[in-house]
């Protein structure tokens, strides 16, 4: 009987316990399990600083899990791991004792929204996602790490939030001087995010150069500048309130503030080829900040 491989990717940066059961998982519907670990470019490229942990820690970390029989650095230089998937499929599929070809991916993704989709599709290969649940995030991990200060902030910050504006399921929580945000969704393409903006409190007046940026209010009141790059300096003021919302291009300014006396929610949709948290301009700041924080 011929042997089918499972073949699955991941940052492992740092790897968790949502990891290792997609391991399991995975390496339970094959013969042999292959791992693709996503190299130091494009740990830098998802989360905008230097990886946690480099590509070669990485991948000893996960070879050494009891259900990996390989492991493969990508050669991939965007956010997919297209290239290396492929190569991994012709190589497998030349092997006469394999039969069959999978890719399986964790719990966070689905086949629809990937972009290795075209890949299996033109290799014939069956997608097999949802595998194990996103019971711990990497995202947030780095996020602790790399401020402890941001820790306890974050920790006081979310003992003041109401609780009905808590969530349940979310990839990355975070704190800033204005309260708290919310990643929910995390995409090559996209990200989705939550902004709960505290009363009086406003973002600094800033712009992007790799994404446009979508608001809709979902409570409280929204007044919003947003500013042509062709004219800087003049305030273009207008107020949302549920429901409604406001579209910023690329390399528009803007700014977001809440001068009510409630809790300001926002859903915020960033749309372009790459959403990190460094792709910020400040032109002004009521916290004195430069960086992307």
């Amino acid at each position: 009987m011929k042997k089918t491989i499972a073949i699955t990717s991941m940052y492992a940066n740092p790897i968790h316990p949502g990891h290792i059961e997609c391991l399991r998982l995975s390496r339970e519907l094959a013969d042999e399990l292959w791992v693709i670990i996503n190299n130091d470019r494009q740990a830098e490229l998802k989360r905008g600083i230097t990886s946690f942990q480099n590509e070669t820690f990485r991948a000893e970390v996960v070879s050494a899990v009891k259900w990996v029989d390989r492991v493969f650095i990508a050669i991939d230089q965007d956010a997919s791991v297209c290239l290396s998937l492929a190569a991994l499929i012709q190589e497998a599929q030349l092997r006469p004792d394999v039969g069959d070809v999978i890719f399986t991916k964790g719990g966070d993704r689905f086949a629809y929204e990937i972009p290795e989709k075209s890949v299996c599709d033109r290799f014939g290969v069956k997608i097999v996602d949802g595998l194990g649940s996103k019971t711990h995030n990497s995202s947030d991990m780095i996020a602790r790490l790399k401020n402890k200060d941001d820790s306890s902030h974050l920790i006081a910050a979310v003992e003041q939030l109401p609780k009905k504006l808590m969530e349940d399921r979310y990839l990355e929580i975070g704190y800033r001087p204005w309260w708290v945000y919310f990643v929910l969704e995390d995409s090559p393409m996209y990200k989705v995010k939550k902004l709960i903006v505290y009363p009086g409190m406003r973002l600094s007046l800033q712009s992007h150069e790799h994404r446009s940026e979508h608001w809709t209010v979902v409570s409280g009141v929204a007044t919003v500048d947003i500013r042509s790059p062709k004219f800087k300096e003049t305030e273009q003021i207008r107020m949302y309130t549920e429901n409604e919302g406001c579209h910023i291009p690329a390399t528009y300014l803007h700014r977001l503030a809440n001068h009510t006396e409630a809790p300001l929610v926002i859903v915020e949709v960033q749309c372009g080829n790459y959403t990190g948290e460094d792709d910020i301009i400040r032109y002004e700041d009521d916290f004195s900040r430069t960086a992307a924080s």
